[in-house]
């Protein structure tokens, strides 16, 4: 490839006929990069009404990020508890029967998770939509400390 920059042209165009030579002068080079520009230009809004749309739903996500340690520990801390009552229970059962250990264990996760799943999905929701008075009344009530 040929590259003529200069005006007037230095570069005679018969070099163009020779195999495997493009040449191109300025007009050309011109020419092609305003085409660029104007599919660039063109792209523009598209981008901007992608952008208009997304940016809602990630500054929705990152206030819903807020919940997140608070969910995390009420979640934590009901299984603690899930788990220390079934061994006291499994205790008092003297159970030692391995299916049916994992049948009651299966069936206090189902039902912690059934208790603490929608609190916790409001939670999320209320942190997405800017509400953060409901984040520290939940922080109250679950006496959580946010970590630092």
């Amino acid at each position: 490839m040929i590259l003529d920059l200069s005006n007037p042209r230095t570069v005679d165009e018969k070099v163009a006929t020779i195999p495997g030579i493009k040449l191109m002068n300025i007009d050309q080079i011109a020419e092609m990069v305003d085409k660029n520009m104007k599919k660039r230009r063109e792209k523009v809004s598209t981008v901007e009404n992608i952008i208009s749309e997304e940016v809602p739903i990630i500054e929705a996500t990152m206030k819903r990020l807020d919940a997140e340690p608070l969910v995390k520990d009420v979640f934590t801390n009901a299984d603690s508890m899930r788990i220390k009552e079934l061994q006291k229970a499994l205790q008092m059962l003297g159970e030692t029967d391995e299916k049916r250990i994992k049948i009651i264990d299966e069936l206090t996760k189902a039902v912690v998770e059934s208790i603490v799943s929608t609190p916790m999905n409001n939670l999320r929701k209320a942190s997405e939509q800017g509400n953060p008075e409901l984040l520290e009344i939940a922080s109250k009530l679950f006496n959580y400390k946010k970590k630092e």
